[in-house]
């Protein structure tokens, strides 16, 4: 026995999170996604168990606050004028700029779903020529 030598000690394997094709396990994705189900619904039962219930109310509904009326940096609902110039809030300019921005985010997401559209095409016919044994650029 003087002659053989001991074995060394194996290290444990580790538990892997991603399989072999490089893709994450099926139950990191899993407990991940239960982790931050979990963080979503404790965060939301905490501010509703913090939050101000908001001004008190007398009886026939009117707001009981101490030293009268806050004023108020942001205008309330109903509380102005119609827009008279082109530069008054909810004016001709105001609308065109939300169209503008509306327009652009959908001529966007045209170019986007275009785009996806003919790499896929692209990618099928690689694959087909790929398939075939010939790609076209050899006569």
């Amino acid at each position: 026995m003087a002659g053989v030598p001991s074995p060394s000690p194996q290290p444990s394997p580790r538990p892997r999170s991603r399989s072999a094709s490089g893709q994450l396990d099926r139950r990191t994705v899993i407990a991940s996604a239960a982790l931050l189900a979990v963080a979503i619904c404790g965060g939301i039962i905490w501010v509703a168990a913090t939050a101000d219930s908001g001004p008190r109310r007398d009886t026939q509904g009117q707001q009981q606050e101490d030293g009268g009326d806050k004023p108020h940096i942001i205008d309330r609902p109903n509380s102005g004028h119609a827009p008279t110039n082109p530069g008054d809030r909810g004016g001709w300019e105001q609308l065109s700029l939300l169209g503008l921005i509306v327009a652009s985010i959908v001529g966007l997401a045209l170019v986007v779903f275009r785009g996806g559209r003919r790499a896929r095409a692209g990618r099928a016919a690689w694959k087909a020529a790929a398939a075939s044994g010939r790609d076209g650029a050899v006569p």
